[in-house]
């Protein structure tokens, strides 16, 4: 079962992920403009992060305090998702 975070995103929020959290929801009711996204900063060999949005978001920046992002997204398209998971040093975007 997967530990979900709700966020309601507005322009320029920065969501930071918590280590508990898998999936993280974007719920909001029109398109988010500009979005920054933290992974979680410490991640566990095998961890999965994944993001879904809800109204699509048009500018996205993620970051990590851990390791690189395989694959970085810089939008997201209404209902959109991506999946990434943590092994070593890197974040390997898997869906």
């Amino acid at each position: 079962m997967a530990n979900i975070q709700l966020t309601t995103a507005t322009t320029g929020t920065v969501t930071a992920m918590d280590t508990q959290q898998d999936l993280t929801v974007i719920h909001d009711a029109g398109a988010t403009v500009t979005l920054s996204v933290a992974f979680p900063s410490t991640p566990i060999n095998g961890q999965s992060f994944n993001l879904c949005s809800v109204g699509g978001i048009t500018t996205l920046t993620l970051t990590t305090l851990v390791g690189t992002i395989s694959n970085i997204i810089t939008t997201m398209s209404v209902g959109g998702t991506a999946t990434w998971k943590f092994y070593s040093t890197k974040w390997y975007k898997i869906g």
